[in-house]
């Protein structure tokens, strides 16, 4: 079966999250002018649009992010203004969209041109990666607790639902998207049980690219944080979310865009042995719920790609029980510590300076709710670093 589409053609990459959109969104973005050579256009001007996309699906800014509605009606110019062969659009941020959210993007891109690609990893395999995105972006769920969430609270498809189900349900976004633009527009794209370029080749192949033009940037990788890494950032969230004034734009700069980015610097220190370990239960209901989205899928007569039945498996083996960390690496809470003080202003001019962009106003950042948190980071740093030389 071909995959490539037509010419004048606009793939509406979509997500869901967690399913190897940061290593594609970055290949396709550090490769524009091979890209243009063969008549490919990758619209936004970053990674991925995601200001826009959250824009046109959800009407808001993201926390964090200075572009704000402006950015929709600006990218949905760019890709009409187009004369490429083919366009691209990719954002995980889609995948949050309702009913008129999508409406309002397929309106926009044209439901005639417009073919709309979602990926799926093992459903299991993105338990820890979407927690600890969730802490990233304030929770203050334990992993337990989180599981006990997702995974236990019976109906993952109808009525009111969390965020999670309603963008990682592979059947549902194959029916909101087919109903917009056909079935026949809408490609399911498994990356289960397949070498790890896999996603790369297939856009390729998609997009009419000679194979090998797709190559990641080195540092593009965005694996996952040691468990214990995750923990000390909730607890972040905790003490931070119960202070005067908290902000979701100031924990946002902190620990997104201040101490993770910071941590992604130094790769050695994501290779800990404490991984975040799905537990034998939920990995036995993640396989019931994929055998559920599989039957959507297929019901709904999409295009699929991959090995489908390979979802239900994980590609770690589960563990009988959780084991809790109890301590941190002292040189990843000191890159932490250290993200979260360029971030707040200290060392830097302003915190434009270290992310290229202006999530938050400096002014905020150097409020007391954030000179509180960075003392209760330093505290904890001390308490962890006591109990290792005692240990030790």
């Amino acid at each position: 079966m071909s995959l490539l589409l037509p010419e004048g053609a606009r793939l509406l990459h979509i997500g869901p999250a967690k399913t190897g959109t940061t290593s594609l969104q970055n290949a396709f973005h550090v490769n524009r002018d091979a890209l243009a050579a063969h008549g490919v256009h990758y619209a936004g001007r970053g990674k991925q649009p995601r200001s826009a996309a959250a824009a046109a699906v959800l009407g808001r800014r993201l926390a964090g992010h200075t572009p704000g509605l402006e950015a929709w009606p600006q990218l949905v110019a760019e890709v009409a203004a187009s004369t490429a062969k083919r366009v691209v659009i990719s954002s995980e941020t889609f995948a949050r969209a309702e009913d008129d959210g999508a409406a309002r993007v397929i309106e926009a891109f044209g439901a005639e041109r417009t073919h709309v690609v979602i990926t799926m990893r093992p459903l299991a395999d993105m338990l820890p990666s979407s927690w600890q995105q969730y802490v990233q972006t304030g929770s203050r769920r334990s992993w337990a607790e989180w599981l006990d969430e997702m995974l236990r609270s019976g109906d993952t498809l109808h009525g009111e639902q969390p965020e999670f189900w309603r963008k990682t349900r592979i059947d549902a976004l194959a029916r909101r998207w087919g109903a917009l633009v056909g079935p026949e527009r809408v490609t399911v794209v498994s990356l289960a049980a397949a070498p790890r370029d896999f996603v790369l080749r297939t856009f390729e192949q998609l997009t009419g690219l000679p194979t090998g033009v797709l190559v990641p940037h080195a540092a593009a990788d965005n694996g996952s944080l040691p468990h214990a890494v995750v923990e000390v950032l909730r607890r972040f969230n905790t003490a931070y979310g119960d202070l005067p004034g908290a902000t979701a734009d100031v924990q946002a700069g902190l620990i997104e865009f201040g101490a993770v980015k910071r941590l992604r610097r130094h790769p050695e220190l994501l290779e800990a042995d404490d991984r975040i370990e799905v537990p034998r239960w939920a990995a036995d209901r993640a396989a019931e719920i994929v055998d559920e989205m599989l039957a959507g899928v297929r019901a709904a007569g999409v295009r699929t790609v991959g090995d489908l039945d390979a979802l239900r498996i994980p590609s770690r083996p589960p563990v009988e029980a959780v084991t809790e960390p109890s301590a941190v690496s002292t040189a990843a809470a000191a890159e932490l510590l250290v993200g979260m003080m360029l971030a707040a202003g200290h060392g830097v001019p302003t915190f434009d300076h270290i992310q290229g962009r202006v999530p938050v106003p400096k002014a905020d950042l150097d409020g007391v709710a954030t000179r509180r948190l960075v003392g209760y980071a330093a505290r904890r740093v001390l308490r962890s670093t006591r109990r290792r030389l005692r240990r030790g």
